[in-house]
This record gives structure tokens, sequence and C-alpha cells, in this order.
């Protein structure tokens, strides 16, 4: 595999270059947070200097000052362009989650130029196979409503490496294939050895299957996408032969716990803008976040091959967050990268307590963290840079805000130690001048957000009426502030631990919705509030001016047992939905898209499909051992064990049947078709 600095750049196509348009935005962004950057900054050596010299302390916290401010700053930026760009809109035009399409009128409806057969990819690993097959139900549902299903074909690639899952997943595809017959096109394959994870997965999707399509449509195990959508990524690829990439956001639906409908409402009424303004700002050069998205397959699979980076795991080795770098790869190449912020139709689900969701968070932060290497490679285009920076600085930010926070306090104490009463008004007003332009940098965007949705009685109807939405605006606020500190701390010790060198385990997240017991919250964060207890208490007999400046983050930490205990209750979030607090649109008028899912989802749980044990199943039962067979030496997924792994199943075989092949060694033997066969044709004859 080359390395991103030594493969060539093509010739062809034409290098894109940003227009005059997004230039000028470009460079507005740039000057904005530039500047805004340099006042505070000055301002901040105004208040901390206080007319005296910097301690070391105060010195070391100056730079890093700059670097959180100018995050904020640029953030801001982004929302402001962003809220310009929706304000623009008709006051009637809804948001992109509550839209299936928008039509390009340049390109005729039905027009079988712009009918390309395309692959829709859904990687699998260890998950629920009733969730995944209830969703590919549901889009299936959704393409023949439309008159669509012949123009797509379905791969569920397949990296489970628990043997009953995996069973479970031919089981339920065969069921497919039963229910629908020859009306659809669903292919499986259980992938042997899952090198590269679902970057690997995919390149050999593309190796294998690719030159059959001319786009594959990448999904998530919990995506969904509706059918008009797909059918008008693939009109506006075939309209512009230089887009490699168009991803459109999902929005998270579809959970209950509090913690989930927090993220579904925030992502619902604060995403638009953000996306907007990142949108409108990156042009042709924007980003891909590894699902939802539409991929042109031909230089994807020739130049968007991932490097294996130098050194030793965390920060070497093979890349685990590669969607940024795939689309920096594809920007290279001279190809298009964008964001269909118009688009709606589009959905994912969420974590739903707050230690799913930071697993999750920790592999990406690992990912992010690999990114710095690529920073310095040769060929990166500008904002693929910027991508990679702002992708590590959405986790180096934590650890640099806790240490600028106790730069500050020790440098303050150390000055009221050597000069007491050196601090006067102009610490105590700028301080809070400070304060106060941080905070507004940090929650007008929410604001903006706030009026965008209030514009349209329709759209506000479904979210629940504008006192509600108030209500869920100031509840989420409130929330944030209390969680920010938590979800610092985990960020913090995520980054600590990759730099030590510890490797996180690739696993499959958690679907389901469960609660938080006591128990494990006062597990994870007994320490966290035992330290921030007595932190506060030593603020307030040492310095009770930082006291009131802390609260908010003290509350957070010395409440973290049952802020986490809360997050995960379906109760709480039932109770919340039933006042129309956090309310959604998917919740209030729910998609025929979404509604097929719930359909299918409780027709599964009705109907299970597995019994106990479907490995004593495939040994036993002649049916289910010819279409384990068929799928296995179809799809080219046949490995023979070594020589004394087999003989030592057989061994225990003979000896206590399927009871005595051990637990690690029965994906193997999966695996084995012709140890598989030697064992079945044994059975037959018992």
């Amino acid at each position: 595999m080359q390395s991103p600095s030594s493969r060539p750049l093509p010739s062809d196509p034409t290098r894109t270059d940003p227009t005059r348009t997004t230039k000028w935005i470009r460079r507005g962004v740039f000057v904005v947070t530039l500047i805004g950057t340099v006042i505070a900054t000055a301002t901040y050596y105004w208040v901390i200097a206080g007319g005296n010299h910097l301690n070391l302390f105060e010195l070391l916290s100056l730079p890093l000052f700059a670097l959180l401010f100018g995050w904020i700053v640029f953030s801001f930026s982004l929302a402001s362009l962003g809220f310009v760009c929706l304000w623009r809109r008709s006051p009637n035009h809804h948001s992109p989650s509550d839209l299936s399409t928008s039509t390009d009128e340049s390109i005729p409806p039905g027009d079988d130029r712009f009918a390309a057969r395309t692959a829709i990819l859904m990687p699998v690993y260890n998950e629920s196979p009733h969730r995944v097959f209830a969703g590919i139900e549901a889009m299936l549902s959704s393409l023949k409503s439309i008159d669509a299903i012949d123009q797509f074909d379905f791969y569920i690639l397949s990296d489970s490496t628990n043997h009953e899952i995996w069973l479970q997943e031919e089981r339920a595809w065969s069921e497919l294939l039963r229910k629908h017959g020859d009306d659809v096109n669903v292919y499986y394959r259980h992938r042997p050895k899952n090198t590269a994870r679902k970057a690997g997965n995919i390149a050999d999707f593309c190796g294998r299957w690719g030159s059959r399509y001319r786009y594959m449509i990448v999904l998530d195990a919990d995506s969904l996408v509706d059918a008009s959508t797909m059918v008008e990524l693939v009109r506006r690829m075939e309209a512009d032969d230089q887009l490699g990439i168009l991803q459109v956001p999902p929005t998270p639906v579809g959970r209950s716990s509090l913690f989930a409908r927090l993220q579904q409402f925030s992502a619902h009424v604060y995403g638009p803008i953000f996306v907007a303004g990142f949108a409108k700002w990156a042009g042709d050069e924007g980003n891909y976040w590894g699902h939802n998205a539409i991929i042109r397959i031909k230089p994807f699979l020739r130049y968007c091959g991932l490097p294996v980076l130098p050194g030793k795991a965390p920060l070497g080795g093979e890349i685990l967050s590669h969607d940024f770098v795939e689309a920096a790869l594809m920007l290279r190449a001279g190809w298009k990268v964008q964001l269909a912020t118009d688009l709606g139709g589009s959905f994912e689900e969420c974590p739903t307590t707050i230690a799913d969701y930071a697993q999750r968070d920790q592999r990406w932060c690992q990912g992010n963290l690999q990114h710095l290497q690529l920073l310095i490679s040769e060929g990166f285009r500008p904002l693929s840079r910027l991508h990679f920076a702002s992708g590590v600085m959405s986790y180096v930010a934590s650890p640099i805000w806790i240490l600028f926070t106790m730069l500050c306090v020790i440098g303050t104490i150390l000055d009221r130690i050597a000069e007491p009463g050196i601090r006067g008004p102009q610490f105590d007003s700028g301080a809070l001048i400070l304060f106060v332009v941080s905070m507004s940098l940090l929650l007008l965007p929410k604001l903006g957000s706030l009026l965008i949705a209030v514009r349209s009685p329709q759209n506000t109807g479904l979210l629940g009426g504008r006192l509600r939405l108030v209500a869920s605006v100031m509840i989420e606020v409130v929330a944030s502030v209390l969680l920010s500190p938590i979800m610092a701390i985990y960020h913090s010790r995520f980054v600590l631990a990759t730099l030590r060198g510890t490797n996180v385990k690739w696993s499959a997240q958690t679907r389901d919705e469960q609660g938080v017991a006591w128990r494990d919250a006062a597990k994870r964060f007994g320490f966290v509030t035992t330290l921030s207890i007595a932190v506060a208490v030593a603020l307030a007999l040492y310095a009770p001016t930082f006291l009131i400046w802390f609260s908010p983050l003290l509350a957070g930490l010395i409440l973290s047992i049952p802020i986490d205990v809360a997050m995960g209750s379906q109760w709480l979030g039932s109770l919340l939905r039933q006042h129309r607090i956090l309310l959604i649109p998917e919740e209030t008028s729910p998609s025929r898209l979404k509604q097929d899912h719930e359909d299918a989802l409780t027709r599964s749980a009705a109907t299970p499909l597995f019994c106990e044990s479907l490995f004593e199943q495939v040994i036993f039962d002649p049916q289910f051992f010819l279409l384990h067979r068929r799928i296995q030496l179809a799809s080219d997924a046949n490995i023979a064990m070594p020589t004394n792994q087999r003989k030592a199943i057989e061994a225990a075989w003979s000896a206590s049947g399927t009871a005595g092949i051990p637990e690690e060694s029965r994906a193997a033997l999966l695996a084995d078709a012709d140890t598989l066969m030697a064992l079945h044709l044994e059975s037959q004859t018992k």
C-alpha cells in the first residue's frame, strides 16, 4: 500500500478549485477567527497581567487560551454563516431532516439516463440481526413504494466474529429472500478474516463486485435512508461527473432515554446551522462521515486505498477513522466531495447512555489522533489538513481546557500569596467580560437555531409548539453545561491513554436501550465526585471568588453519579416526550420509512427465527447446513483449519458431541467447509 505522500496525483479529472464566492467565504471566516482570537487574547493578557509581570503559570496559560478561544470563534463563524444561509430560505422551508428529496429541475424525473445501478452496502460487526434486517426490510419497502427496487442491490457485508450472530445473519437473510422471492436483490457475505475493519470490508466489496456498479451507498448497521433520497443521490452523481462523494447528514432518531433524546433534539434543532455553515465554507471540498453517503466506485477504488501509518498502534498502523482520510484522498485526486444539506430521509441511531457514548468516542478519539501524521503528509489539500486538525482538536480541546483551568487557578493563587490584594476591579471586570463573550459565542448559535425553528409554524408544531420548544432549548442548555465537564474528563482520559500507547479494541456498539444502575454509576464517577467535592471545599476556603466562576463545572462533576443514572433513564425520556419536551418531527409525525422500520422490528420480535444454539442446528439440520455451505462457497469464504486444530475438534466431537467443541474454535469450524461437512455427515448416521 502506498503512503499518502508517495501516491501520484492523477492528471484527470481536472483538479477542482474553489469558486470565487467560496474563496471569499473562507477568507472571511479566517479573518473573523483571527481578529476575534487576537482581541480576546490581548484582553486576557490585560486581565491576568493587571499591570504587573506574569508568573510562569500565567505565561503558559496564554497560548492555551488563544488556541481554545480561536476554536470557539471558528465554530461560531461557521454557525453564523449557516444561520445566514438558512435565514435566507423561505420560512416555510422545512429543516433538512424533514425533507426526503429536493429535485434538481435540470434533471428530468424518471429519465433512464439518471438511473445507474447502485449497490447499497451495510457492513455489520456482531450487530443484532433483528435490527439489521428490520432496517433492510424498511428500505426495501420504501424502494418498492416508488418503483425503484430494480435500481438498487443490497449487500450485507458481515465481519461478525460471534459464531451465533454469524449464523443468525444467515438465517435472517434466508428468511428475507423467502419472503420477497425474486422481487429483490439482497446479497450476504461473511468475510472470513476481518482485516482493516469496516474500511477493509468495503475495500473487499469494491475489489470483488465493485466493477458491476458505478456507485455505492454506504450505510452503518443502524442506518436508514429513504428511497427517494437514494434516487436523488444517484441523479446528482449522474448530473456531475466530477462528484466523487456526496454525503447526506444523518439525523439521529428512534431512542427513548433522556441522553439519547437530548442528542436527537440537538441534532435536529442546532445541527442544521452548523452543517449548512460547514457546507458553504467547504464548498466542493467537504467531508465524508463514513455512512449515509454515495460514492463513485471507480475513483474510490483507484485513489482511496488507506495507507498503513508508520509506527505501532495506537498512533500508527491501520487507520481507524477512515472516512476523513478517504475524503481527503478523493479530493487530492481531483474529485469533489460535497454535503447534500438540503436532503433529508437519512437517519441513524445514537448511544443511549453516557458510557455507551464514551465507548464510541474512545475509538473515534484514537482514530482522529492518528490523523496527526497525515497533517504533514504531502499532497493533501489545505482544507483536508484543516479537517484533520479539526478532528484532532475536537478531542484534544478537553485536556487543553483542563490544563488551562489548572494553570489559571495556580497562577492566580500564587499572585495573591505573593502580593495580597493585587487582583482588583480590573481583574473582576475583565474576567467577567471574557466569560460573557465566551458564553455568548457558545450560546448564540443555539439562539439562532431557535429563531430558525420558530419561523415556520408548521415546523414549530412538529417540535411541540413555541413554548415547549423554548423550554426544550433551556433544558438542553442546562444539560449541556452539566455534561460538558463529564465529557471533558472522558476525552482527556482517552487522549492520555492513546498517547500512553493504549490501543482500543474493536467491539460492537450497544444498539439496545439499557438503563444505568446506581452501582455502575458510582463505580464510574465515585472518584470524580469525591475529588470535585474536595476541590469545591478548598476553593470555598481559600479562593471563594473562584468557586463562583467554577460552580457550573463543579456542579456537573459533583452530581455526575445521579446525572449518569438520569441520562440513561427511558422513563425520564418518555415522560418528557409525553409532555412534548425535546420533541423531534420523527416523534410527532414519523415518516413512512420509520413506521415500516418499527413494524419490521415488532414482527421480528413476535416471530423469533433463532433457536438457542444455531451452531448445533447447522451441524444436525440438513437444510440449514446446506444454506450455510452455499453461502460459504459462493462467497469464497472457505478456510481450512490447521491439521492439529481439525483433529482436536474431531476428537472432541467424537467424545462429547457439539458440547465438547470449544467456543473459541466454533467460528473456525464454520469457516472450514470440509471439516464441517464431515461432522454433518457423521451426525446424520447417529
